[in-house]
């Protein structure tokens, strides 16, 4: 089975469910969570992530990247320790991400109509677009990308600042090496979803916005402490705790409200898709 096609063909309903449950997943750890593997020489990046869902499958994502690109492949390994299949998961990540925007958006946005920015025009910026404009009602949509790439539907912002000036509802879908997003830009209110620095060396949000915010989640805690540059930034400033940092799979069960006050300013942090890719794959196989 070429397993990168299969995940290609899954609807977009099936894509949301799987990943909607790998994040609420348990972390399959009982004592000190696992660290990410990494080697970073100059601009050349390698990180390695793992998954295991609770069937035993497991899933082992390879991501190389130099100072702007990046590619990831990703290898499926049964209960026996077989391996099922590999593929090139670009595609796959950028769906497992979105959905994860999605997910994420009413959750810490609330149901009043919502004014969107999004960083980044590329697929992944696109794919949060689409995934947003689903999960919330969508009262206007703009996009700002430093190479001009645009977003169906969505008028175009000349830089970061004036797009997201009265924006409720940001995301960052970037490979940024510096902040594309910083505290003094933001309203008041506005929830904030950082979806594109997945690795080290990476950093999307400014650490006071971080600093300032009243509620910070994030998809993976224990693979941010390695690889979330941003949070990283704060926490060793001494600007936040990583006990502070909420589980995202406790806002998605009702566990943890996001936002207490209509004036707070929230952030997500997405940085892991390994067990998204991993339901996808398990979606797939069938």
């Amino acid at each position: 089975m070429d397993l990168g096609k299969a995940i290609g063909r899954l609807k977009p309903a099936v894509v949301t469910a799987a990943v909607d449950a790998a994040l609420r997943m348990p972390p399959p750890f009982d004592a000190d969570p696992p660290v990410p593997l990494t080697l970073l020489r100059g601009d050349a990046w390698t990180g390695v992530t793992t998954a295991i869902d609770e069937d035993g499958y497991r899933a082992v994502l390879v991501t190389a990247g130099g100072r702007r690109s990046t590619s990831r492949s990703c290898t499926v390994i049964g209960p026996d320790g077989g391996v099922i299949g590999a593929f090139a998961a670009d595609p796959a990540a950028v769906r497992v991400a979105a959905a994860a925007a999605g997910l994420a958006a009413p959750r810490i946005h609330g149901p009043a109509p919502a004014r969107v920015a999004i960083l980044g025009g590329g697929p992944l910026g696109a794919a949060c677009a689409a995934a947003v404009a689903a999960a919330v009602e969508v009262a206007q949509l703009v996009v700002h990308d430093p190479e001009g790439l645009a977003i169906d539907g969505a008028r175009a912002a000349g830089d970061a600042a004036s797009a997201v000036r009265d924006a409720t509802l940001i995301v960052t879908a970037t490979n940024a090496r510096d902040p594309v997003l910083r505290a003094d830009w933001v309203a008041e209110g506005a929830s904030i979803i950082a979806v594109g620095a997945d690795r080290q060396g990476r950093r999307e949000l400014d650490y006071r916005l971080i600093a300032d915010a009243a509620f910070v989640a994030c998809d993976a805690p224990h693979v941010a402490r390695t690889l979330a540059d941003d949070l990283r930034d704060c926490v060793a400033e001494g600007h936040l705790d990583w006990q502070e940092v909420t589980a995202l799979a406790s806002v998605l069960a009702g566990d943890a409200d996001a936002r207490v006050t209509a004036d707070d300013v929230v952030v997500v942090k997405l940085i892991d898709p390994t067990p998204g890719l991993l339901a996808l794959a398990r979606r797939a196989i069938g």
